[in-house]
């Protein structure tokens, strides 16, 4: 089984038609907050109908993640050593049965 950044590539290279990747697609950015934001368009992908679905946590202020599927949107931001993990959430949630999903 792949980890997560390979599943992520995989994903992404399933979903390139000539449009989506140019007008919708993967955004990383670093955050001023010193962090990660990854933004992923759903519309026009197989994970287009994920419901929707929220995760955050944060302790004492240096470790925290916060996740959401809204729309037809994910976005996912943490601190600077949870890239790997706001990954492995998009993951699960695009690979999870609807009715199981949380």
């Amino acid at each position: 089984m792949p980890d997560n950044l390979e599943w992520l590539e995989e994903w992404y290279q399933r979903q390139c038609d000539g449009a989506w990747e140019h007008d919708q697609g993967i955004r990383l950015e670093s955050l001023r907050q010193r962090g990660w934001r990854l933004t992923i368009s759903l519309e026009g992908t197989s994970a287009e109908n994920a419901a929707p679905n929220r995760l955050n946590f944060g302790t004492s202020g240096e470790e925290w993640i916060d996740c959401s599927i809204t729309g037809q949107r994910f976005e996912g931001a943490g601190d600077p050593r949870r890239l790997e993990q706001i990954i492995g959430v998009f993951r699960r949630w695009v690979e999870a049965p609807r009715e199981t999903r949380s």
